[in-house]
């Protein structure tokens, strides 16, 4: 009987899916809880468990995605989530959100209640309404879909169809149509016709893209030749569930200075991630295989003082499953460091 043999403090799970090649496999995901409240990550004495499935905020065709399930194949790099809101220390009118891991950095710029209003001389935006707090989230930033019409089905914007701010191009549909609240500093609105990208923290769900055009082709000459294992032209990317600008280049590895503005009451949050010496042993076909699982989600949650990271592994079996006897994990170390 195949066996998870963790005499650690961290929760680890295991998994068999077909790789993208169509090999069957075995996944060991091991993931670490981490309380920030203390401003320096410490090891949480209640360790969080793994998602099977995505959690949405609603109905999955209208709503975001609240978390991202923990059990996936392998992601070719490091995806970097923050959940949470923004926090002004009093009534703003719009202020920064800012968020540093390592060599990935990311501003937002946030802005109160704004809708189009018509001038003499043509449409400008309105005076913002002040907030305190703004949850980061994908139906506040540019997205949506343009007003239905009798004759013609709504534009829906794929990058983020629950969210605000696409337009059709009659004037008739400018009037009082709000603005996103979340924009890219660098691609802020001026016009009705502006698109510019959707600009987040979150999770981006596999139905939208650019996830979605990484799923690759699934047509008759997928279902002939190929079904039902993933087609040629699958992107492992999909499985990096992190918007643009927040997929690390190369895996993390832990040390990495973090450093997060606006998502707290008490100032910024800033602290290095965790650094864990993980190695597992695979006992497969009488052979004893030794692995580093890598770091390929890094989840900040400023709101509940935690921090969640994952480390993942595989191993092709090809159809010798049952030659796969156990798995042993190790952690000789947990290191939290200075930020640098």
């Amino acid at each position: 009987m195949l066996q998870v043999i963790n005499p650690t403090p961290l929760p680890a799970t295991l998994a068999v899916f077909a790789n993208p090649a169509g090999v069957e496999s075995a996944y060991i995901a091991v993931k670490a809880t981490f309380d920030l409240t203390t401003g320096k990550p410490q090891l949480s004495a209640r360790q969080a468990g793994f998602l099977a499935t995505d959690v949405y905020w609603g109905d999955p065709t209208q709503s975001s995605l609240r978390a991202a399930a923990d059990l996936t194949l392998t992601k070719p790099t490091t995806d970097i989530l923050l959940l949470g809101r923004a926090v002004a220390p009093h009534p703003v009118d719009t202020m920064t959100v800012s968020l540093r891991v390592g060599p990935v950095m990311r501003r937002l710029q946030l802005f109160g209640e704004r809708t189009w209003q018509r001038q003499r001389d043509g449409w400008v935006i309105s005076p913002p309404q002040p907030f305190e707090r703004m949850p980061l989230r994908w139906e506040l930033a540019y997205g949506g879909a343009t007003p239905p019409k009798p004759d013609l089905p709504p534009e829906v914007d794929a990058r983020n169809p629950v969210g605000r701010g696409l337009i059709g191009q009659q004037e008739r549909d400018f009037d009082g149509r709000p603005l996103p609240c979340i924009e890219d500093p660098d691609q802020l609105i001026q016009h009705p016709g502006d698109r510019p990208g959707p600009a987040g923290l979150a999770p981006i769900p596999p139905a939208w893209q650019p996830r979605l055009g990484r799923a690759g082709t699934y047509d008759a000459d997928w279902q002939r030749t190929r079904a039902p294992y993933l087609p040629l032209d699958f992107n492992p990317l999909f499985f990096n569930t992190a918007p643009p600008g927040l997929i690390a280049p190369t895996y993390l590895e832990g040390g990495e200075a973090v450093e997060i503005e606006g998502c707290s009451a008490g100032g910024p949050l800033r602290f290095a991630l965790p650094r864990l010496n993980i190695d597992l042993l695979w006992d497969f076909d009488g052979r004893r295989l030794p692995a580093r699982p890598a770091l390929d989600t890094v989840l900040i949650e400023p709101d509940q003082g935690r921090l969640q990271m994952v480390w993942r592994a595989e191993l092709a079996v090809d159809k010798k499953l049952t030659r796969l006897r156990q798995v042993e994990l190790h952690c000789s170390d947990i290191l939290v460091e200075e930020p640098a």
